[in-house]
């Protein structure tokens, strides 16, 4: 499957180029793609035949979580590798689930990040059966403890919500009561209710549980 097309989407650019450039001496058609937003990348991808995407999770502010490319390019019919120096655990995780062919770290040498590459522009598995099914495993575990995260949230009212805002930012109870004008009595019964209804004893922990809610 040689001269078979590989977009390479990565904003590091002496990654990119030194990959575009050994996929070419191994007879692909590859090419760099912009990575300054979703859309641009999608529509780059739409002006070549459908071949192997290299994608980095780290696509810089513009871009975010390069994993939530993963479902549109399968869509488009592209296969996905996952090529990450930093990213991994639920972000590779949920890539995988989403149907990327596999994922490879930039920390490998670069003769086995070149062979992990090739082997998946050539339609051969990079990934075994049963690390596929862990990464399955652990997305829908991670999934079903954001809805949970969610469905908690969801209870607080709107200055709860604020007010659980503000104890995450490192501010005070009393802090709080001079911002919003009202009592200090006022706020901590606000806060008792925001720990009610998040089911934990303590604010460190209602502040830990809209951290791990936050993160992507």
């Amino acid at each position: 499957m040689r001269g078979r097309t590989v977009l390479v989407v990565d904003d590091h650019e002496l990654v990119r180029t030194i990959l575009v450039l050994a996929l070419r001496g191994q007879g692909f058609d590859a090419q760099h793609v912009s990575a300054t937003s979703k859309e641009d990348v999608l529509r780059e991808a739409a002006e070549h035949a459908p071949g192997l995407v290299l994608l980095d999770l780290d696509l810089g502010r513009e871009v975010a979580g390069g994993e939530q490319l993963v479902r549109p390019l399968r869509a488009a019919g592209w296969s996905v590798l996952i090529v990450t120096a930093g990213r991994g655990g639920p972000a590779v995780a949920r890539a995988v689930a989403d149907g990327a062919h596999g994922w490879v770290h930039k920390t490998e040498s670069f003769e086995h990040l070149l062979h992990v590459v090739v082997a998946a522009a050539e339609g051969r598995e990079v990934l075994s059966s049963a690390a596929r099914a862990e990464l399955v495993r652990l997305h829908r575990h991670d999934a079903a403890r954001k809805k949970d995260l969610a469905t908690k949230l969801d209870r607080l009212s709107v200055r709860e919500r604020e007010v659980l805002e503000r104890l995450a930012e490192g501010r005070q109870a009393v802090t709080i009561a001079g911002e919003f004008g009202v009592s200090l009595a006022t706020v901590r019964a606000q806060i008792r209710s925001v720990l009610m209804k998040l089911q934990v004893g303590s604010q460190l922990a209602a502040v830990a549980l809209v951290n791990e809610a936050d993160r992507p």
